[in-house]
């Protein structure tokens, strides 16, 4: 995947041992109507593996890919065939929208 956005939103989240880079990585619009491609990239900056990692991601209005819901509003969680992110790994989620990027936090994690 090609990046176009090239200042991305780095997102350090302290207290916490995940960081978020956000980036947009294509737009095109439709009848007059812009839309996004974002990525967001999940970094796992501590010396322990993350598991049962949960986000919140508000003011979604479009599809996410690489995350699964769950029975909570606004959560997410990884994949199942992620059980793990080991220290310095990361993983990343894609979703489509018009208008400004979302907000995403860390909800839990073990």
């Amino acid at each position: 995947m090609t990046c176009f956005n090239l200042n991305p939103l780095h997102t350090p989240y302290f207290g916490s041992p995940v960081e978020f880079f956000h980036t947009i990585t294509d737009s095109w619009t439709i009848g007059g109507i812009g839309y996004y491609r974002h990525k967001v990239i999940i970094k796992n900056r501590s010396e322990k593996p993350i598991t049962d990692l949960k986000l919140e991601i508000e003011n979604l209005s479009g599809a996410i890919w690489g995350l699964s819901p769950t029975q909570n509003k606004n959560i997410y969680e990884l994949p199942k065939w992620i059980k793990v992110i080991k220290p310095g790994s990361e993983c990343s989620f894609v979703y489509v929208q018009g208008g400004p990027q979302a907000k995403v936090s860390v909800q839990s994690y073990h």
